[in-house]
């Protein structure tokens, strides 16, 4: 049986070479490197876009509750018809005196998907109640 008496870690040893330094050779086992097989990178990139769509869902969930609670026709909203000389803002003021104006004037064109601010007296547009 041989026995070796070192200082020196069992992992690294030292061997002579003709120039007289000694090199560093490696006598452990290497680290092994992280190799994923075909299989492995199929499950890690369906778990990927799984953990994405799930994320895309809340966050689209979340999004949707928040604007659930605005005025929807029917519910918060009562259907008016214009009167000559009225605007949306006597409309605001008329049917949400407590709320800004400005904000009940966007909210009135929300739910009538108007593109201006221009109402025409017969007009039946629904306005939300206050």
């Amino acid at each position: 049986m041989v026995t070796m008496v070192s200082r020196k870690p069992m992992a690294v040893t030292e061997r002579g070479r003709a120039t007289g330094k000694g090199a560093r050779i490696r006598t452990g086992a290497a680290a092994p490197v992280f190799r994923l097989t075909l299989r492995g990178r199929v499950v890690a990139a369906g778990a990927s876009a799984l953990a994405i769509g799930a994320l895309s869902i809340a966050l689209a969930a979340g999004a949707q509750a928040s604007h659930a609670g605005q005025a929807a026709p029917g519910r918060y909203a009562a259907k008016v018809e214009v009167r000559p000389g009225q605007s949306l803002w006597s409309l605001a003021e008329a049917y949400d005196p407590d709320a800004d104006p400005r904000l009940v004037v966007q909210q009135i064109e929300q739910l009538n998907s108007m593109a201006g601010d221009q109402v025409q007296p017969g007009e039946v547009l629904w306005v939300p109640r206050g």
